[in-house]
C-alpha cells in the first residue's frame, strides 16, 4: 500500500513501484480523483467519459445513510476527444491524421455513498467520480493498493500490447469508491503520445462487446 507522508517543508508519496515504469505512469497511478483532468493536460485534448455499465439504482431511491447506503457497480471508458471536439487548436493538426478517440483507460469502480448531498450529484446530476470530489470540496483520502504490468490478450488490455493497471480506494465522508483502472496501451504514455493520439483504435471491451 502507499504511503503520503509530509512535514511543513517535504513531501514523499511512497510506494513499491514496478521497476520498468516511467515518470509519467508513476504521475497517473498516483492520481488521486483527477486522473481525467490529468489526461486532458497530458494529451492536450478533452477527456470524455463513457458509461459502458452501470449498477440500476432503487426507484425510487432512498435518501442514503451510514446504516442504508447505496452501493453502485459501474464501468466507465476514458476517451480522448475526435478532433470534432476541439476548439481553434485543431488547426493545428494535419488533417490527413486528426485525432482519434481513443480509449485511454478502462475503470471499473464500487460506489459507497451515504450523504444525500454526493448522490444527487453522482446519481442525479450523473458527474463522474472524479468531478464528485471536486464538487464536494474535499480532498479525497487516497490508497494506492497495487500496480501491475502486463501483456494484453484482449480480456485486459489492448491484444498485443503491454497494459498498465492500478487499483486504489478513494474515500471522504459521505462518498468512497474502490477502484480499477486499466490503461490498455502503455505507448500512450511514451513521448510519442501524440502519435499514438491519432492512431485509429482497435480496443473492443470484451465484458461488454
Amino acid at each position: 500500500m502507499s504511503q503520503d507522508l509530509f512535514n511543513p517543508n517535504d513531501t514523499l508519496f511512497r510506494y513499491s513501484w514496478p521497476k520498468e515504469l516511467s515518470g509519467i505512469e508513476r504521475v497517473a497511478c498516483s492520481s488521486s480523483g483527477d486522473l481525467q483532468r490529468m489526461l486532458s493536460a497530458f494529451f492536450n485534448v478533452p477527456i470524455t467519459v463513457k458509461r459502458v455499465y452501470v449498477s440500476p439504482t432503487p426507484e425510487p431511491r432512498h435518501i442514503p445513510t451510514p446504516s442504508n447506503p447505496i452501493v453502485q457497480n459501474r464501468r466507465v471508458h476514458l476517451l480522448t476527444a475526435p478532433l470534432s471536439l476541439r476548439d481553434s487548436d485543431a488547426a493545428s493538426w494535419d488533417p490527413e491524421r486528426p485525432p482519434q478517440q481513443r480509449v485511454a483507460c478502462v475503470a471499473t469502480s464500487v460506489v459507497r455513498i451515504t450523504s444525500e448531498h454526493a448522490a444527487r450529484h453522482f446519481l442525479d446530476e450523473r458527474y463522474a467520480i472524479g468531478q464528485v470530489f471536486r464538487i464536494l470540496g474535499r480532498v479525497a483520502n487516497f490508497q494506492l493498493l497495487e500496480v501491475t504490468v502486463g501483456q494484453g490478450n484482449g480480456a485486459i488490455g489492448n491484444l498485443g500490447k503491454e497494459y498498465l493497471r492500478r487499483k486504489y480506494l478513494l474515500k471522504t465522508e459521505g462518498f468512497e469508491c474502490e477502484i480499477q483502472e486499466v490503461f490498455p496501451d502503455r505507448e500512450m504514455f511514451s513521448v510519442n503520445n501524440q502519435e499514438w493520439l491519432t492512431t485509429l483504435d482497435d480496443f473492443k471491451d470484451t465484458d461488454f462487446n
